[in-house]
């Protein structure tokens, strides 16, 4: 059986410290480097409206990020009205049993 040595310092291919030592550093930059999340920013009147507080309702439908968190708070409450239908908890019920 073969097996390929992946030693960089073996068989003639042998890096220079400081390119090693170069190559390292330009990797660790690029790694920790942030992105900015100032063009993310909501305004104050939806964070309001999110923690519940009372809020102007002009200032709210305003808000360029309203529309969007009204159609997930219509979405949730829809699937909280969600249930299981009758056949397939009947069926989860029996399978249970048959387990017990």
């Amino acid at each position: 059986m073969m097996h390929d040595n992946l030693d960089p310092n073996v068989a003639g291919h042998i890096e220079p410290a400081a390119e090693r030592t170069a190559r390292r550093d330009d990797l660790e930059i690029a790694g920790d480097r942030e992105v900015p999340v100032a063009a993310a920013t909501m305004p104050e009147v939806v964070h309001a409206w999110l923690d519940g507080e009372p809020v102007n309702e002009t200032a709210l439908q305003a808000a360029s990020g309203y529309r969007l968190w009204n159609q997930v708070q219509a979405e949730t409450a829809r699937r909280r009205r969600m249930s299981t239908p009758t056949p397939v908890a009947g069926a989860i019920m029996e399978a249970i049993r048959k387990d017990a």
